[in-house]
């Protein structure tokens, strides 16, 4: 293990948690797509060695992108935003369609497409970040603070919004995190706030006259209606269902790996559903297991940004988004899981089969674990510094 360590530089906790959610995110996965292979006839053989592959290529690009200095992401932030906006731009308008929703865009050459979402999310943590740690002095004055700031959030949550309420939603939180970490004004975040709710409100009014503004909006209503109705559609309400009886069924000790019965009636089993199959299969033992693995993960991230904090404030804003990300999608799919908010598209990160979502949240990770290096090697120079000074003393 030391040797292993020897190249895996970083917070060894994340290390040793990422690839204990990857080991449970392939043999999980291989249990939870039965429906999957029913619909679109597909092998478990290939479901299962792509996932792997795909989930191994996330590994690389976490090791790579954790051997850059840190400075590089600070530098890139910017351009790495700009690009995003592009990619979101583009998703409207030539995005492939998943129930309805726009949310993916194909990579040129490769049988591969990924959510312009993901990307978003990472990149206005790492422009924000910048932008709060180098516009302080300048808070006061609201054209600087909306040119730089706050118009950035406001583009990246109404770019998504059409397509991805849950994950506009997730994106104004993490904002509004940052913001108060950073010392923003109240009033700045408050004004934020209240626009952003009058002009989704105004958009709702013309979605009523011109549905074509925001096509989604009777998905949004029709879920939100199905939670708290009484009277209940049974097509309407059948993944939530299933969902609620496959946790029922698990129990405290679940039915064993691969005796899951309701998975096969969930669609979504592998994916926005995974928690409630997870359930099912290993209990109440099992949840509280992923439960714990996540809160370590974030706390291990907020430990390495209180530390970084006084040498580099902007890292420590960059691993506290990160965190957020991470923790926010897992918090909604099991709370969709157990009906305790309305339907909404959200995986667990690592675990769900996303394809490539795996590969921004290794991303996302990689530049944690950059700046928990950047922390022990600042460290490890301060104690050969100390101990050269003492035996110049001596």
């Amino acid at each position: 293990m030391n040797t292993i360590f020897k190249y895996l530089k970083g917070d060894k906790n994340i290390w040793v948690i990422t690839l204990l959610l990857g080991i449970l995110s392939i043999v999980s996965v291989f249990s939870f797509i039965p429906i999957l292979v029913k619909v679109k006839g597909l092998s478990y053989s290939f479901l299962f060695f792509k996932h792997f592959i795909l989930l191994a290529l996330g590994f690389v690009i976490m090791f790579v992108i954790h051997k850059l200095p840190f400075r590089v992401f600070s530098k890139l932030s910017k351009l790495i935003f700009y690009v995003a906006i592009i990619l979101l731009v583009l998703t409207m308008f030539v995005g492939e369609s998943v129930n309805g929703a726009d949310r993916w865009l194909k990579i040129p050459l490769v049988p591969f497409s990924f959510q312009t979402s993901d990307f978003a999310k990472l990149a206005l943590v790492l422009y924000l970040s910048k932008q709060l740690v180098k516009r302080r002095n300048e808070f006061g004055d609201l054209k600087i603070v909306g040119r730089h700031i706050l118009l950035p959030i406001a583009l990246t949550v109404f770019l998504i919004l059409p397509s991805n309420l849950s994950t506009a939603l997730i994106i104004g939180m993490i904002a509004f995190v940052l913001m108060i970490f950073a010392q923003f004004p109240w009033k700045w975040i408050g004004l934020s706030v209240g626009t952003g709710v009058m002009v989704f409100l105004m958009l709702l009014q013309i979605a009523k006259y011109y549905p074509q503004a925001l096509p989604r909006v009777n998905t949004w209503n029709n879920r939100i209606e199905n939670m708290f109705t009484a009277e209940e559609n049974p097509q309407e309400q059948m993944q939530i269902n299933n969902s609620l009886l496959a946790i029922k069924n698990g129990s405290f000790i679940g039915k064993g790996p691969g005796n899951g019965e309701l998975k096969r009636y969930i669609p979504e089993a592998y994916a926005d559903f995974y928690f409630a199959a997870l359930v099912e299969e290993g209990g109440l033992v099992l949840a509280l297991v992923l439960i714990s693995l996540y809160l370590m993960l974030f706390y291990r991230m907020i430990r390495i940004a209180l530390k970084i904090q006084e040498k580099n404030e902007y890292a420590a804003l960059v691993v506290i988004g990160i965190g957020l990300i991470i923790m926010f999608s897992a918090i909604v799919n099991m709370l969709v899981c157990t009906k305790l908010i309305p339907v909404t598209g959200q995986n667990m990160p690592l675990l769900s089969m996303g394809g490539t979502s795996a590969w921004f949240t290794a991303i996302a990770l990689g530049i944690v674990l950059s700046a928990s290096r950047e922390l022990e090697t600042k460290s490890s120079e301060s104690i050969v510094g100390s101990s050269s000074l003492q035996n110049a003393v001596s």
